[in-house]
């Protein structure tokens, strides 16, 4: 059982995937409805993985994974978004996300997305 870190605005959608998340036998280790709160529960946590969500307030899912990438951060990040511009999926891999999941996610999907991201590991922040 992992435990995971969802960073997201809407609280519907965290409900939806921590949802999924607990289906797929892991754990919703927290949540965060900025990037900027996310960053902070990352420094006093250790998830297995992140699903960020990519427009927030405060700090976008762009800024943080540029700020992980900048500390070095070897968690996997899965971003879970609406936007399915290839320029954008490509930021988001050259900043270091592990894979991308189209909102809404379909549950079979993340749980796949998961799996295989856990499977290659990474960890610590």
């Amino acid at each position: 059982m992992a435990r995971i870190l969802l960073i997201d605005d809407s609280s519907f959608q965290r409900r939806r995937v921590a949802k999924v998340v607990k289906q797929a036998g892991h754990e919703v280790l927290a949540e965060a409805s900025n990037g900027k709160d996310g960053l902070e529960l990352l420094s006093k946590q250790s998830p297995a993985c992140v699903l960020l969500d990519l427009l927030m307030p405060e700090m976008d899912g762009l800024q943080v994974l540029a700020a992980l990438q900048e500390r070095g951060s070897k968690v996997p990040v899965v971003v879970v978004t609406a936007d399915i511009q290839e320029e954008v999926h490509q930021q988001c891999m050259d900043l270091g996300a592990r894979a991308i999941v189209t909102k809404p996610p379909k549950p079979d999907e993340l749980k796949r997305v998961l799996r295989t991201v856990l499977e290659q590991g990474g960890t610590g922040a």
